[in-house]
């Protein structure tokens, strides 16, 4: 049985598939992808090496559509997950400083080295990189991208945290599809975060409840033991006393319409209640 994809493979398969129509978005977005997989110098050529079929395709793509070339493209056969070598030669271009190459090279870094996490689970995405990448930074800085930065194992990790800011990142990268798969586990994660404080809430005020009226019953308790009837206490005390000793899990509500009292009444006389002294 074949393990569902993770919201992680879902998202590069959808990008996998945008091919940018400008010539000028092709070498940005090629660019992006060489550099991120670290591509080894062979003359004026670069040896990749590539995780994932629909990555490996578009690259071939992109090179022949951007004016590259491609001259050797092996299939590794020993791992669980095939792996591409790939023999590149870059085009003369490397995009433009407009916003839609900004977005071709995001779009490149992610398909190489882009991770994120469930959407149902966390809100994080990152991108690890070999070294720190001038690319992608001036990209992100044009696209108005708020990366975050640290060292991970030798690897320059830019990353994001918040559904707003991966949100949108999915959006500017053209994973569509994903974005509405992102929106929908973010309201259900929402619904169940709020559903959990309601119900802890709940669970507290009970807690507090139980507490309190615990306490008043132990109270009475004494105060019987010195007096078996209560008969210092004022009338209205009494009454309350006796409704508290028959009806110990009571809410305050509760007691209230029982004694047809207020809520406020009934607080207020089993306060003087705890406060008599023993």
């Amino acid at each position: 049985m074949r393990d569902k994809p993770s919201f992680t493979d879902e998202v590069k398969a959808e990008l996998a598939n945008v091919q940018p129509a400008r010539p000028c978005c092709q070498e940005a977005e090629l660019a992006a992808l060489a550099t991120a997989f670290a591509g080894v110098a062979d003359g004026a050529a670069l040896r990749l090496r590539i995780p994932r079929n629909a990555v490996a395709r578009k690259i071939v793509h992109l090179a022949r559509t951007a004016g590259g070339r491609v001259d050797t493209l092996q299939k590794g056969s020993t791992e669980k997950r095939p792996s591409y070598q790939l023999r590149l030669t870059l085009p003369q271009g490397r995009g433009s400083a407009d916003a839609c190459c900004a977005r071709a090279i995001l779009r490149g870094a992610f398909l190489a080295r882009g991770v994120i996490g469930n959407p149902a689970d966390a809100y994080h995405l990152e991108m690890a990189l070999p070294s720190g990448s001038v690319l992608l930074e001036a990209a992100a800085t044009r696209a108005e991208v708020g990366f975050r930065r640290v060292s991970r194992r030798g690897r320059c990790v830019y990353y994001l945290k918040g559904a707003d800011s991966i949100s949108r990142l999915l959006r500017l990268m053209g994973a569509n599809r994903a974005v509405m798969r992102f929106e929908h586990d973010r309201i259900l994660r929402d619904m169940r975060g709020q559903a959990n404080r309601r119900a802890n809430s709940e669970t507290a005020n009970v807690d507090k409840q139980m507490r309190a009226a615990l306490q008043q019953s132990a109270a009475i308790r004494r105060l019987k033991a010195r007096d078996r009837r209560l008969l210092t206490l004022p009338a209205a005390l009494r009454e309350v006393a006796e409704l508290r000793s028959t009806h110990p899990r009571a809410s305050l509500r509760e007691l209230a319409d029982l004694s047809q009292l207020s809520r406020a009444a009934v607080a207020n006389r089993l306060r003087r209640l705890l406060a008599v002294p023993i």
